[in-house]
């Protein structure tokens, strides 16, 4: 008797049949996966409006934006926006980079017989404020994630295994999510009532804070404790926050109401590290679950479920005080539908303010593939009524993790084909 058996053909057959089953079933796992990374983001981001609706509760205005100065000056070094090429900021591997007080690009007006903002803005100054954004405010003011030093709540350095039976000044709060009120310039009086920089300029760091020194940005200039141990100059006559001498001035800033966290997050990779900066200018991440030993030196960012971090935007403000709006209606006033990036690229009609008010009223951004025309000039002002109108703004670069700041549409590749901006995911409000 014959015995049955699979043919070579039928086995190729069934082999082959296998395999695209399997492709289809990895391409469905990785859209669903897509599709979940977008959801958790969206939700993440939403989460983040909401206590940033909260943290103007409390305290009346948006938090300031945070970064390095230098970030403002545009490629070449020549000063645009009130910053210089020579602006005072915290450096790398300083306690405060990344975290010094970018103020509102101060713009004047260049133009006196018309009030159209493309007329008062030239284009290096229009690039520039594309990058008035900052990936550490959500982590300084929505969960605190700093010592005393930063916010004014919670530990410096850290505890032992056995917390002493008598902890110093700087050891009695935990834990470190939380802060004190920022007070009217939203930065701990780094900006109104700033600390003399010459009482810690340049003071070492203690062991809590290895190779990291103050710079001479404004967040050395935050009326906080310092940190626990750090030699500071005669002139400051105190001891930082290591024994009960507080710096006087410093008190208020130390006691009373702790608000927040704003903001909980359950997932531990979610707060990511800034090491420093990539060859593009993007920062380095590492996250909290990667044994860095030195994370928690790193300034800190709410990171994306593609470990991106999440950038904040918000309206500009006048005299130091984020809840002093700009009233200016001679075209130096920006919105947040001047940034490039946050500009959808595909929307209804209806969404987009008509062709009118936007040449009177958004910038230009820097897309030369524009059809020329007698109204835009070439180029792109898409704005939106929602991004014209809202006060802050949240930008995820999205599942690709690129996004061109300076287009609304943002071309890649040799031959320009990929829209690196169509999946940017941006959160407004309120």
């Amino acid at each position: 008797m014959r015995r049955a058996g699979f043919t070579l053909i039928e086995l190729l057959v069934t082999i082959g049949i296998i395999a695209v089953l399997a492709g289809l079933l990895i391409v469905g796992i990785s859209a669903a996966t897509r599709r979940g990374q977008m959801t958790n983001t969206r939700f993440l981001m939403s989460s983040m409006a909401q206590a940033l609706a909260r943290f103007n509760a409390d305290h009346g205005y948006y938090p300031p934006v945070l970064g390095d100065p230098k970030q403002l000056v545009a490629t070449g070094g020549s000063a645009v926006l009130g910053w210089s090429s020579s602006a005072s900021a915290s450096t790398q591997g300083q306690l405060g980079w990344m975290r010094d007080v970018l103020l509102p690009p101060a713009k004047s007006r260049t133009n006196s017989s018309s009030q159209r903002k493309t007329d008062q803005w030239n284009s290096g100054e229009s690039k520039a404020l594309q990058k008035w954004n900052s990936v550490t405010t959500p982590a300084e003011y929505l969960i605190g994630y700093g010592d005393r030093s930063c916010d004014g709540y919670g530990i410096c350095g850290t505890l032992p295994d056995i917390p002493p039976a008598a902890p110093k000044q700087g050891q009695r709060e935990v834990p470190r999510e939380g802060i004190r009120s920022p007070g009217m310039d939203g930065a701990w009086g780094a900006c109104l009532t700033p600390v003399s920089v010459q009482d810690v300029t340049g003071a070492s760091a203690s062991s809590n804070y290895t190779g990291g020194k103050f710079g001479t940005g404004l967040f050395v200039s935050r009326n906080l404790a310092l940190p626990s141990r750090v030699a500071i100059t005669a002139s400051a006559n105190e001891k930082g926050n290591d024994d009960s001498a507080n710096i006087l001035r410093c008190q208020p800033n130390l006691q009373g109401k702790v608000f927040g966290p704003y903001l909980e997050l359950k997932d531990a990779s979610a707060i990511g590290g800034i090491k420093g900066l990539k060859a593009d200018g993007e920062p380095d991440i590492v996250r909290a679950t990667d044994g860095d030993p030195n994370f928690d030196m790193y300034p800190k960012c709410i990171l994306d479920y593609w470990g991106q971090p999440i950038r904040y935007y918000r309206r500009g403000y006048m005299n130091m005080t984020p809840s002093s709006a700009d009233p200016s209606t001679d075209g130096t006033r920006f919105d947040l539908g001047d940034f490039f990036a946050l500009r959808p690229t595909r929307a209804d009609e209806a969404d987009f303010v008509d062709k009118a008010e936007a040449a009177r009223e958004a910038l230009d951004d820097e897309n030369p593939d524009m059809a020329t025309d007698g109204t835009m000039n070439g180029k792109d002002r898409s704005s939106t009524r929602r991004l014209r109108a809202a006060e802050f703004a949240l930008l995820s670069y999205g599942p690709d993790k690129k996004a061109d700041l300076t287009r609304r549409i943002g071309f890649s590749g040799p031959r320009k084909e990929i829209n690196v901006n169509e999946d940017n995911i941006v959160e407004t409000g309120p």
